[in-house]
Order: C-alpha cells, then structure tokens, then sequence
C-alpha cells in the first residue's frame, strides 16, 4: 500500500488543478462568450462526431434540459448540425459544422497556450516526471468511455499521443 500523501501535497495539488482549470476557462471565455459548458459541448462534441444530447449530458455532467439549451446555443450559432438517429428516430445525432471546427481548432489553440503558459516554467526534465504522474493519475480516474470523454472534454486529442484515457475512450 503506498503511503498516504501529505495534507501540503493535497493542498498544493489542489490549488494546482483549480490554477489550470481557471486560467483554461478564462483564456476560453474571453474568445467565447456563450457561457456555461457551451465551449466544452463544442469541443467534446469533436472528440465523438455523432454524439446523442443524453451522451452529451453525461460527458458535461448537465441535466438532459441544460443539454438541449446548450446544443440549441451552438445551433443558433451555426456551430453544430442535427441529424436524425438511422437506429432511433427519436435521437438526434450531433455534429460540428466547418464553423464548428474552425471554432473548435481556435478554442484548443487558446487552452493549449494557458496550459503551455504554465508549463515554460517548469524544467524539462520535471515535465517529463509531471507527464509520467499525470498519466498515472489519469489512468487510475477511468471508469468507462463517457467518464473519459468527461474528463477530456477540453482536450486536444490530435495532441495527445499515448492519451492514457483513449484505450477507454472508445
């Protein structure tokens, strides 16, 4: 059993991920201005071309109601395309319009230059031990493909070589 980390580790950890998850989320909203998981929905929704509203929901962890607002937002917006489900009529599949990518491409440029601002600080050599402890951290929060989609909602999946979520993601 490995030993329990330190309350500094967890604090300091903590104040790390939410440093990260603020500046990802300022750098977004400044460019962006739909608001709430608008911009994760616009960017999942490119991991997963196809996706359901319930799929959608359970990677944003929103209601099925807060859903559709978001996706009529990105339709509004000519950022995504419905289409009817081939299997159930009820469904309808989500996808991103060449708008929607363009806008997809500029959002994951600005979230990379957040995280990138953050990362120049460090050594190379520490990134390579910080890219190590975040796989392993990452592999072990896996529970199926939607909890990895969720947790890679903002990523950038043509960045990621080796993603440690995307044995699950599929």
């Amino acid at each position: 059993m490995l030993d329990e980390p330190s309350d500094r580790l967890i604090n300091v950890f903590g104040a790390l991920a939410q440093a990260v998850s603020d500046r990802v989320r300022i750098a977004i909203a400044e460019a962006f201005t739909a608001g709430g998981e608008t911009a994760a929905a616009l960017i999942a929704i490119g991991h997963d071309p196809g996706m359901s509203i319930d799929q959608i929901s359970r990677i944003l962890r929103l209601s099925h109601a807060g859903t559709v607002r978001v996706v009529e937002r990105l339709d509004d917006q000519g950022f995504v395309g419905k289409s009817q489900s081939q299997s159930d009529r009820r469904v309808a599949r989500i996808t991103l319009t060449r708008r929607g990518h363009a806008e997809r491409t500029k959002l994951l440029s600005l979230r990379n230059a957040a995280v990138s601002g953050l990362l120049v600080r460090v050594s190379a050599n520490d990134r390579i031990v910080l890219e190590r402890i975040a796989d392993t951290i990452l592999t072990s929060l896996l529970d199926d493909p939607q909890s990895a989609l969720a947790t890679c909602r903002f990523c950038d999946q043509a960045r990621c070589l080796g993603c440690p979520m995307g044995t699950r993601r599929h």
